[in-house]
């Protein structure tokens, strides 16, 4: 089965509450874990940008439920390309705050694909890593 992955940017609805995000988040993971999707979704508090990767149906599926949610707008693709592995195996819906700052550097980052060592794709790895390297921390609640 190939793999393919995708990564946007979007902008949050002024009235977004943590209730909201709490529950995007839950319908969420249970959607990605039926599709087999994996990925990450960080939020600066106005922003959000996610990482996808899956099988090329689960990316299509996830995709459009994203695309017709109310809880953003002004969508951003950055990328979508197949990929070779999965980089979050274990993330159906890893989430971390981001710093606006940072987010805005991941995203005017070149997007020349998926790959490791160059661009907004290497930039965002780094971003969910932090400071001791680990690809999968533990992560934290967007919301509550």
């Amino acid at each position: 089965m190939s793999l393919h992955a995708i990564a946007y940017a979007s902008e949050a609805r002024a009235d977004l509450q943590t209730t909201d995000l709490d529950r995007l988040l839950g319908d969420a993971t249970t959607f990605n874990r039926v599709a087999g999707v994996t990925g990450v979704l960080m939020f600066d508090g106005s922003r959000f940008l996610q990482y996808l990767e899956g099988p090329e149906d689960g990316i299509d599926s996830v995709f459009q439920r994203i695309v017709n949610a109310r809880s953003h707008g002004q969508m951003r693709v950055l990328c979508r390309a197949p990929v070779a592995e999965r980089a979050f195996p274990r993330w159906s819906m890893g989430t971390r705050r981001i710093d606006a700052d940072q987010l805005v550097q991941i995203v005017d980052a070149a997007w020349p694909g998926f790959l490791l060592g160059s661009g907004g794709f290497e930039r965002l790895r780094q971003a969910w890593t932090g400071a001791d390297g680990e690809l999968e921390p533990a992560a934290v609640a967007l919301g509550s």
